[in-house]
């Protein structure tokens, strides 16, 4: 019989508890795609105070892929993406802020020509 994968996107589970000034990591990783395919990963936040606005930090495709709140320190590397292997990465954040405090969002882009399955899952970083 025909077998059809479902994607699924899994980030670390929260909420992720730091300090300001301290270092944080979140893991996030994708399963049942189509096999043989390197996948990217893209996150973004939303603030508490608006919830529905999407604020996009870093990519592993897009090098300008940050709004102007966080290309300084993305470009400065206070913020990056590291590639553990072609469905898993992590995101690190060199020196946590007050203002990052929020609903952080790992999304891996559709590279099955068809949607099935979550392409994004969310954890809270206080």
């Amino acid at each position: 019989g025909l077998v059809v994968s479902q994607r699924v996107v899994t980030v670390q589970e929260g909420p992720v508890v730091r300090t300001e000034g301290s270092h944080v990591t979140i893991w996030c990783n994708v399963s049942g795609y189509k096999e043989g395919l390197q996948q990217d990963f893209e996150w973004s936040m939303y603030l508490p105070s608006s919830p529905e606005r999407e604020i996009r930090i870093v990519s592993t495709a897009q090098q300008n892929y940050a709004y102007a709140v966080y290309a300084q320190r993305v470009n400065a590397k206070e913020i990056s993406v590291e590639r553990l292997s072609r469905d898993s990465a992590l995101l690190h954040i060199a020196k946590v802020t007050a203002l990052d405090q929020g609903l952080f969002e790992c999304y891996t882009p559709n590279t099955d020509g068809q949607y099935l399955g979550s392409y994004s899952a969310r954890t809270n970083l206080t």
